[in-house]
């Protein structure tokens, strides 16, 4: 090869475009950071939180409250249960006096059912008007027949005997009696002593019955206590015991320092 034809290669353009690229990048990198610094410049937005209210839980005390409120439900259970059996026992007792002993005129279906069954009561042959006297120690006198008997059985819980005698549309109780006011004061004292208050006042009875022979002579000196075991049955045999006489023979105190057998005797008779 000809020295003549020598191929020369020159890398001038090459340097120049590489120059040209450097500064191209290096004013898209100034570019860029200037697009940074505007995006940095920019207001940023704010953000708000909106307040959260927490619930706020009663500051009641519930269970204290329930155990109240089962508390007295139960307390006015047992209060209830209580008052109903008092109020049952308070009417089975009044139904029970107004079928034995009714204080106004009228009558049950039960009482008259009660009372057809039983034995008529017979009574003792008419006989001469006697007249008795006597002192009567009286416990109180009543308007009706159950007030009297409810009296008499608080008597009866102080075992001391009584007797309800039915006279001139009252109740009288009387609790004991004498042949005088001397004999019938001793036995107002002695029951002043057992704090029940009596009053002594004079007493007649008037009979209009035959009176049997055995009971004349007592009934006169007021002398129950001489008529013997033997002669009592015997005379209420006699008489018979559904006579008004025969039941109170029947009902005779064994030991009467009040003299209630003459009590109990006279009713039966006047």
């Amino acid at each position: 090869m000809d020295s003549k034809n020598k191929i020369s290669i020159s890398f001038r353009n090459e340097h120049q475009q590489e120059t040209k690229h450097e500064v191209v990048r290096t004013q898209k990198e100034q570019a860029a950071a200037i697009e940074e610094d505007k995006e940095d410049e920019r207001p940023a937005t704010r953000v708000y939180h909106i307040p959260f209210k927490k619930k706020r839980f009663s500051s009641t005390p519930v269970r204290p409250i329930i155990t109240t409120a089962l508390t007295a439900l139960f307390v006015s259970l047992g209060l209830g249960f209580l008052l109903l059996r008092m109020f049952v026992s308070l009417t089975d007792s009044s139904t029970t006096d107004s079928e034995t002993a009714p204080v106004s005129g009228e009558t049950n279906a039960e009482t008259e059912v009660v009372t057809s069954q039983e034995a008529p009561m017979s009574e003792l042959p008419s006989g001469p008007t006697q007249t008795f006297d006597t002192y009567i120690v009286q416990a109180g006198a009543f308007s009706t027949e159950g007030k009297a008997n409810e009296w008499q059985s608080k008597l009866t819980a102080l075992l001391v005997p009584s007797l309800v005698w039915q006279r001139d549309g009252q109740y009288f109780l009387f609790v004991g009696s004498a042949p005088n006011k001397q004999e019938a004061d001793q036995i107002a004292d002695r029951l002043a002593g057992k704090s029940i208050e009596t009053y002594v006042k004079p007493f007649v009875v008037t009979v209009d019955k035959e009176i049997p022979q055995e009971l004349t002579t007592a009934i006169d000196t007021h002398e129950m206590g001489s008529l013997s075991e033997n002669e009592r049955m015997k005379l209420m045999d006699e008489v018979g015991k559904n006579t008004s006489l025969g039941q109170a023979l029947n009902e005779w105190e064994s030991q009467d320092d009040t003299n209630i057998n003459w009590l109990k005797v006279a009713q039966s008779l006047e």
